[in-house]
């Protein structure tokens, strides 16, 4: 549940949340201020709209005056009444009374109607008041009698003949403007939806997707997957992380590498030394012992013929023994290269075939058979690592043949493309399915008298030359062991 909730106030719900009461508040405070702008507006409108008419009646009332047409004023007052914010025109004398000059005029309003406009009359401007619950806007302004007027009127009336009245209804023109105001905060709100929902999809596809892809990838690797890569194709903000984020990945992948050679080499380092100490510290002790049983078994065969079984297998022994104590030494001294040299390929895959016809397979009456090209080249390295690298295959081959009844060796040698590839096959039981993988392991063996060290050692070393160790096995039709090492047609280091 905390999850669920903490869940819903993600990034795009924040940010769009956040623009929304942006946009909510500037949109009520702009509704807020037209609502109280309305009475003003209304004010403003009714004044500038007022002040226009009375030059219309003074020019009628200067034409009835001269003319004697009394209709025109009449005329005048009944159109401008036909306006809808216009409650009434009227003209009053001195006295406050309506002028008998327009009698059709006298008549036509309701006597409470006129008794609050005079009520509430003042010499001259603007003034605001409730006529039978409508607002009304009164403008006052006084009818002088001017030169033009001494036609009709003598001097001696006095400066001012009369009043001009005019009503504006506010309610309506009020009414008009708030429903205007209502329609401005209804295009408000829906702009305001409608912003929203564009911000909201706008910010999920230019801020959220980005994101959510970088999270993606740093999820990745802190489950510890360095081969995640983010495309960077815009320029913007999230191109140049999505660029800096590779360079970090390649970086980290760059320096896992580093640490993990380092890691491994120290490893490797620390098993040569103890295993070189201890090697150095137990081969002399047993070899001594070790030697002697190995001459005395070769004197009791020459002299029991009979027990030639018992005898062969204490010598069988012993050699197993010196072969384990000869890997334990080899596998401490990989990396001495102090005695490389230039070695013919020719020279060297003969003198092997040689040595393993005589060593391994001689008394032990297994067909080898070779298929061995000429010209096959240079390699700058360690005789005795190429060596250790054939003769524990050939060993292994020779072992895994042990129970088969017609047991045969290959070792085929040839050249090409600045490579030279010698492969051992064998017809044996072939390597257990699953365990492919760990053959190359540090005492890792599925034999039962096996150290484990035999592959590894070859593994070591055909990398250190920059070779490349590959097999094919197949369940009970055997393995081909082939190793690639990369050679110079010409004798050069």
């Amino acid at each position: 549940m905390k999850q669920s909730f903490r869940r819903f106030f993600s990034l795009q719900v924040k940010i769009t949340s956040i623009i929304f009461l942006i946009m909510m508040s500037f949109s009520y405070v702009v509704a807020h201020k037209m609502s109280e702008n309305v009475k003003q507006q209304t004010f403003l409108i009714t004044k500038n709209y007022i002040e226009s008419i009375p030059s219309l009646i003074y020019n009628a009332m200067y034409n009835f005056m001269l003319n004697g047409d009394r209709q025109s004023i009449n005329r005048l007052v009944q159109h401008l009444e036909k306006d809808n914010n216009i409650m009434g025109v009227h003209i009053f004398n001195n006295k406050w009374k309506l002028t008998e000059s327009l009698p059709e005029l006298v008549h036509k309003y309701d006597k409470s109607y006129i008794d609050t406009i005079v009520k509430n009359h003042t010499d001259e401007g603007f003034k605001e008041t409730v006529i039978n619950g409508t607002r009304v806007m009164s403008y006052y302004t006084p009818i002088p009698n001017a030169p033009e007027c001494h036609l009709c009127h003598l001097q001696e009336e006095g400066e001012i003949l009369g009043h001009l009245n005019i009503n504006i209804n506010l309610t309506y023109l009020t009414e008009i403007l708030e429903r205007d105001a209502t329609n401005i905060k209804a295009i408000l709100l829906i702009s305001n939806i409608v912003l929203f929902v564009v911000l909201a999809v706008l910010i999920n596809l230019l801020v959220i997707t980005p994101v959510k892809r970088i999270e993606h990838a740093m999820q990745e690797v802190a489950n510890n997957n360095l081969e995640v890569r983010l495309d960077a194709d815009s320029e913007d903000e999230f191109g140049r992380m999505s660029r800096l984020f590779n360079y970090m990945v390649y970086s980290l992948r760059k320096s896992f590498r580093t640490v993990s050679g380092i890691h491994k080499s120290m490893l490797h380092n620390d098993r040569l030394m103890t295993i070189g100490t201890l090697a150095a510290a137990v081969s002399h002790e047993i070899k001594n012992p070790l030697n002697s049983i190995m001459l005395t078994s070769d004197i009791l065969s020459m002299r029991c013929k009979d027990q030639q079984e018992l005898t062969n297998r204490i010598a069988s022994d012993a050699d197993r023994i010196k072969d384990i104590i000869d890997n334990t030494l080899n596998f401490s001294r990989i990396d001495d290269d102090r005695h490389n040299t230039i070695i013919n390929m020719d020279k060297f895959v003969d003198d092997l075939c040689h040595y393993a016809d005589r060593t391994l397979f001689k008394w032990t009456e297994i067909p080898f058979r070779t298929d061995i090209e000429k010209n096959l080249g240079y390699i700058y390295a360690n005789p005795v690592h190429l060596e250790q690298i054939f003769l524990n295959i050939l060993r292994n081959a020779s072992e895994a043949v042990e129970n088969n009844d017609s047991p045969v060796i290959t070792l085929r040698a040839y050249r090409r493309s600045g490579e030279t590839l010698i492969s051992v096959k064998d017809n044996g039981a072939g390597i257990p399915s699953g365990t492919e993988d760990m053959i190359f392991n540090e005492f890792y063996t599925t034999k039962q008298n096996g150290t484990g060290i035999g592959l590894y050692i070859v593994k070591e070393l055909t990398d250190r030359y920059k070779g490349k160790v590959t097999f094919e096995s197949e369940q009970g039709r055997g393995t081909v062991f082939s190793v690639v090492l990369p050679t110079n047609s010409e004798p050069k280091m």
